[in-house]
């Protein structure tokens, strides 16, 4: 028995998710467990359905187990949102291997990256470079090509690159003993709103088409089809009610959530005073010196009341979402490190920060139900069965 962890969003799952799961059994894996983000994403944004939905389409496609990947890590930046998902990993007590799309699939070069950018003197060298780069990431980049080369410090100009060298660099700070495998990926790019018709579609095009009900039916596996009928959540729905929270807000409030730095909150709290809607607060809040899915992170932390005291530390607990017969299997051979929560009725048992944590998933899970037409009841997570 060899245990594979693969960490997703499945927002929606699609043919390339089936593919890079299929990859992973070919690398050895008989078992996979699936780490899933909840119904918030790393974008800043709604998943597109709900996380048992989600859960159960990766079970049907070749997934055993799907856990929760609670939400301060789901909504966080690659490193946060990296060891959020590998401490989980670690905390089964299971899991043999490490698997991850990626864009470029060399495992040699990323785990360079890796040891690169937490190298002693990485941080001085992005030091010299931010004063004279619009960004961070820009900036980091070219520190990183001062000490490997530009070819390999290139890898950083992708998002799944920069989520697997952030994985590789958790797994060695937790000491976890794991094989790696590194699924290239194939088709089109992450932020592609449209499909080349070359390869796998990205999940951001096949959510355009639930959006404007135009699913390709022929982009997601066959036994998905039906399940991809059901309304899918839509932010917008909620736009006066994000307004209204975030004009609550003062520049302290705006202080304390996650991902602030540098004054970012007096340049937000201007913004929110200016915004009559929500997309011309994005418009006001466009720079080049953050990017668009942390600024939209923020904005939805400060909604769904998520500060940055959330987000330190590792999760609490770990949040079974599906499990089918291989995934008793792998549960059966677990020893996990943390509480470990089937039934939302469980997590009574939960005590102190893990309580917390919980009770913030729940809360905004019920946000997540206004997202649906008609707007769905709270307490969706305590009625859900797993599967």
């Amino acid at each position: 028995m060899k245990t594979a962890a693969i960490v997703a969003e499945y927002n929606p799952f699609h043919k390339g998710h089936e593919y890079q799961i299929a990859e992973t059994r070919k690398a050895g894996a008989t078992h996979v467990v699936a780490i899933m983000s909840g119904n918030f994403v790393q974008r800043g944004e709604p998943a597109v359905y709900d996380k048992f939905l989600r859960a159960k389409a990766a079970l049907e496609c070749g997934a055993d187990l799907v856990v929760e990947l609670p939400l301060p890590w789901a909504m966080s930046g690659a490193q946060s949102f990296a060891r959020g998902a590998v401490s989980i990993a670690k905390a089964l007590g299971c899991v043999d291997m490490l698997s991850f799309g990626c864009e470029s699939g060399n495992f040699e070069k990323l785990k360079e990256l890796a040891e690169t950018i937490y190298s002693a003197d990485f941080q001085n060298k992005v030091s010299n470079f931010v004063k004279g780069k619009d960004s961070f990431a820009q900036a980091r980049q070219a520190a990183a090509a001062s000490l490997c080369g530009e070819e390999t410090a290139s890898l950083l100009s992708e998002p799944n690159n920069i989520l697997a060298v952030e994985y590789i660099a958790a797994a060695k700070l937790f000491k976890c003993q794991f094989e790696f495998n590194a699924v290239a990926r194939m088709g089109d790019g992450y932020n592609a709103f449209a499909h080349s018709g070359k390869g796998f579609a990205s999940a951001t095009a096949i959510r355009e088409q639930i959006k404007n009900n135009k699913l390709d039916l022929s982009l997601v596996p066959d036994c998905l089809n039906e399940v991809y009928t059901s309304d899918f959540a839509d932010i917008s729905r909620l736009d006066s009610a994000l307004l209204y929270a975030l004009r609550r807000l003062t520049v302290d409030d705006i202080k304390n959530a996650p991902d602030i730095s540098e004054g970012l909150e007096n340049y937000i709290y201007s913004a929110i005073q200016k915004a009559k809607t929500v997309s011309q607060l994005f418009d006001l809040l466009k720079t080049k010196r953050y990017t668009h899915a942390r600024l939209r992170r923020i904005i939805m932390s400060l909604f769904l009341g998520l500060m940055a005291e959330h987000t330190k530390g590792l999760p609490p607990y770990i949040r079974l979402l599906a499990c089918g017969d291989r995934g008793r299997e792998i549960l059966s051979c677990a020893k996990p490190a943390l509480p470990v929560i089937g039934r939302a009725l469980q997590a009574k048992s939960l005590e102190g920060r893990g309580k917390e944590i919980f009770e913030l998933e729940c809360k905004a899970d019920d946000i997540f139900a206004l997202c649906f037409s008609p707007a769905r009841e709270c307490g969706e997570s305590f009625r859900q069965k797993l599967n």
